[in-house]
C-alpha cells in the first residue's frame, strides 16, 4: 500500500542578527543574536501569517539561537517547535570570523566557482554535506515521516509545515528537491524572514515562492 502524503512546506529564514550587518565577516557562531530589527522582520512575518489566516501544523526549527528566536517570535506559542540540530547553517571550520576579503583571494574564487557545493572551506563543512543532513532529516522527519503521513490522510486540506533555518541551509535543501544545477545554489538570494513555499503530494514536488518578502515590503 503506497502512503499518501501532501502537505505545504514553508522555508523560512531567521530574521537579521547581529553578524548579518558585517558583511565582510565570514561564519556565525551558534549564539549570535537578533538584532532588535531581526525581531521586527519576525514580528512582520507573524502579522503576515495571521492576516493571510496560514495556520501552521508542525513547526521545526535549527537549535541555533537566530533561529530559534525567530521561530518563537513567529509561532508564538501556537503549537510545539522542534527543534533539529541538521537544520543547523553551514560551519565556517577555520573562517569563522574571517574577513571574507581578506580570505576570498582569486585562488580561493576559482577553486569555489570550479568546485561549487563540494568546495570545503578548511576544517568546515561543504554544501554537500549540509545538503546530506538537512535532506536526511528532511526525508526522516517530514517526507516518509509515518506519523506525519497518517495525520496528513485524515486532513481535508494539504498540512502546513513551517521549517526555520539559515540561508545556506535553505539553498541546500532547495537543490536537493528541484535538483537544479549546482552553481544555481549560489545564485540564489534568501532575505532575512523570507518564505521559500513548496507542494508536495503523491505528484512530488512543486514550488511556488522563493525569497518572498513582501511582509517587510
Amino acid at each position: 500500500m503506497l502512503h499518501h502524503n501532501e502537505f505545504y512546506l514553508h522555508l523560512i529564514r531567521h530574521g537579521q542578527t547581529e553578524t548579518n550587518v558585517l558583511p565582510d565577516v565570514l561564519g556565525q557562531e551558534p549564539d549570535s543574536q537578533l538584532t532588535q530589527h531581526g525581531r521586527w522582520q519576525a514580528q512582520m512575518l507573524h502579522d503576515r501569517l495571521i492576516r493571510e489566516d496560514v495556520l501552521f501544523d508542525r513547526a521545526f526549527s535549527s537549535d541555533y539561537d537566530r533561529a530559534k528566536d525567530t521561530a518563537n517570535i513567529v509561532i508564538a506559542n501556537k503549537i510545539p517547535i522542534v527543534f533539529a540540530p541538521p537544520l543547523r547553517e553551514y560551519d565556517a571550520g577555520d573562517w569563522m570570523h574571517a574577513s571574507r576579503a581578506e580570505t576570498h583571494t582569486m585562488p580561493v574564487v576559482l577553486r569555489m566557482a570550479a568546485m561549487t557545493n563540494a568546495f570545503l572551506p578548511p576544517n568546515g563543512e561543504s554544501m554537500h554535506m549540509v545538503e546530506r543532513r538537512a535532506s536526511q532529516w528532511l526525508e526522516e522527519a517530514i517526507l516518509y515521516n509515518k506519523d506525519i503521513q497518517s495525520y496528513a490522510s485524515e486532513r481535508i486540506t494539504p498540512m502546513n509545515i513551517a521549517v526555520f533555518s539559515h540561508g545556506m541551509t535553505i539553498k541546500c535543501l532547495l537543490h536537493y528537491i528541484m535538483g537544479f544545477d549546482q552553481s544555481f545554489t549560489w545564485r540564489l538570494t534568501i532575505e532575512n524572514t523570507s518564505i521559500t513555499k513548496l507542494y508536495f503530494d503523491d505528484k512530488g514536488w512543486r514550488l511556488i515562492t522563493v525569497n518572498d518578502f513582501a511582509h517587510l515590503m
